[in-house]
């Protein structure tokens, strides 16, 4: 069977009377030359000669000697001018580009002229999977018996016998080693420790917005300092009440977080903390259950604040109703009854005619304190 099919291989009349046939019974070309794979093989003819022959014959031409020598050599891709190239990969979208850019040296150097800005990148890292997220485009590498499931967004799935993290990884780096990439809000999740994306972004790399969570408390720092200060606009960082104060005092330090605008942390922190946000626009954090909230501190520290806008803070205070009693009475207003779970307080700023709008909800384990200047 073997010789046989590399005899017909090398017998070009037959191969050209082959598709002449599949002319004559009108058969598409795309399933005409899957016929033709199948019949003498894969090799057997290039899909452009293939498609050449066919259409030669479909016009009636039927000589089989003809000499193609003399032809015009055919255009490619790459012979297109580099101004309709560009015109082309401007209209992709930026997770197409960057496939585009594996393709070969012309086109990655076409792609990576043009800047490479995505919305929205999620990373997430458990002990038997990784995802993420570019875009609307999801992906996932999750553990198996052999190794691991790699599921892309064509739902096409792959077998490999790689850890889950490092087949995960082949794709990641690639996509973080674009020149010009940027990404207006970047959110990694680290449930289980692991030293595999240390040195995953690129330094500087150039973000807006990030959303950090990390069991290993050693993580935190370093994954701030990839982010250009001055670009890096809003910060929020999960599961910080585990974290010692040595690691706060370092990050309020940095300066990614001295030049933010914005800034959500997850964890416990005292009212004196407060003046730590001094030059944040708005910012959200949790106080500590275990020390008294001070009204009269809290306003007095916000009402200094020159940037401010709005804040929120959290007290858990495990359905204690006489709580928000304590916060009427220091804050001047009616002392509510049990169905009441809302008060509200206006506060003008000495020497301004600015003002700090509180209100205050109850919910089932804690008390939400809203903050905005109003003018």
């Amino acid at each position: 069977m073997e010789e046989h099919s590399a005899v017909v291989k090398n017998n070009d009349h037959y191969l050209k009377t082959w598709i002449s046939n599949e002319v004559l019974n009108k058969t598409p070309i795309f399933g005409s030359y899957r016929n033709f794979c199948k019949s003498v093989g894969q090799d057997a003819m290039e899909y452009p000669d293939f498609e050449f022959w066919y259409y030669r014959f479909y016009h009636g031409q039927m000589d089989l000697d003809y000499d193609r020598s003399m032809d015009p050599v055919p255009k490619t891709i790459m012979d297109m001018p580099v101004s309709l190239m560009l015109k082309i990969t401007e209209n992709l979208g930026v997770v197409e580009r960057t496939h585009l850019r594996s393709m070969n040296k012309s086109l990655k150097d076409i792609v990576d002229s043009q800047a490479a800005i995505f919305d929205e990148v999620e990373i997430n890292v458990s002990d038997d999977c990784m995802s993420w997220k570019l875009n609307d485009r999801v992906f996932s590498c999750e553990l198996d018996k052999q190794g691991c499931k790699l599921s892309t967004p064509n739902k096409s799935e792959i077998k490999s016998d790689k850890n889950f993290i490092k087949k995960g990884l082949e794709y990641l780096i690639p996509f973080f080693k674009i020149p010009k990439i940027s990404v207006n809000h970047l959110s990694v999740s680290m449930f289980d420790p692991t030293s595999a994306l240390d040195d995953l972004l690129p330094v500087p790399f150039h973000v807006r917005s990030v959303n950090f969570l990390a069991t290993d408390k050693n993580t935190i720092l370093p994954f701030l300092s990839a982010f250009i200060p001055e670009q890096l606009e809003s910060i929020e960082l999960k599961n910080l009440y585990t974290f010692n104060e040595e690691i706060m005092l370092k990050f309020f330090e940095t300066k990614q977080f001295k030049q933010a605008k914005h800034a959500k942390l997850r964890g416990y922190f005292k009212k004196d903390d407060l003046w730590r946000f001094s030059h944040l626009e708005s910012f959200e954090c949790e106080l500590d259950p275990n020390e008294q909230v001070d009204f009269q501190k809290i306003k007095e520290i916000i009402s200094t604040f020159q940037q401010f806008e709005a804040c929120k803070l959290t007290r858990h205070n495990h359905r204690d109703f006489l709580l928000l009693q304590t916060f009427a009475l220091a804050l001047g207003e009616q002392i509510p009854d049990e169905s009441i779970n809302i008060i509200k307080h206006r506060y003008q700023i000495p020497e301004s005619n600015e003002y700090l709008e509180f209100e205050i909800e109850d919910k089932v384990f804690y008390c939400n304190i809203k903050i905005v200047k109003a003018r």
